[in-house]
């Protein structure tokens, strides 16, 4: 996989984080970035150069790439899991300009988890990362507490 984002220069804000994670497991006792077991890609950072393709490892089942936007997260934060799938694109734009788009790698629809979700608080349940995690690895909120086996994740679209 390879990422590239554009529009980083000419924004009309800059994020406030930026990063990538490979994700091999999701602890369901965490939210936001903690939940999602695996290592960072330290090459994805705020201070990104525009245009400059950034190769991303394959050896990990899922990449997830977040930007912190401000204020309302619903529409200021960019949320784009992913998996290798060769010759397709996923991109995703920011209401900054900011345009991501990762080469042999398939978007993946995450869909919200209801209000109250298994009696958890808003803080889980909202969470984009957490949602990722609860679809990606089901075992892990069944109380099956052993190594994921299979996605239910499905291509977006």
């Amino acid at each position: 996989m390879r990422l590239v984002v554009s529009g980083l220069k000419t924004a009309n804000y800059p994020f406030g984080a930026i990063w990538g994670r490979y994700v091999r497991d999701f602890d369901p006792s965490e939210h936001c970035q903690k939940c999602l077991i695996g290592s960072a890609e330290p090459k994805i950072h705020r201070t990104l150069e525009d245009e400059a393709p950034i190769d991303l490892r394959g050896d990990f089942p899922y990449f997830y790439l977040f930007a912190w936007g401000n204020g309302d997260r619903s529409i200021s934060n960019v949320h784009l899991p992913v998996r290798a799938h060769a010759g397709a694109v996923a991109s995703i734009g920011s209401i900054y300009g900011v345009t991501f788009t990762l080469y042999d790698a398939i978007a993946l629809r995450v869909d919200r988890l209801p209000d109250g979700w298994k009696g958890m608080n808003a803080k889980y349940t909202s969470c984009r990362n957490f949602q990722f995690g609860v679809h990606a690895f089901p075992a892990r909120v069944m109380g099956e507490f052993k190594p994921a086996q299979k996605s239910l994740l499905q291509p977006e679209g």
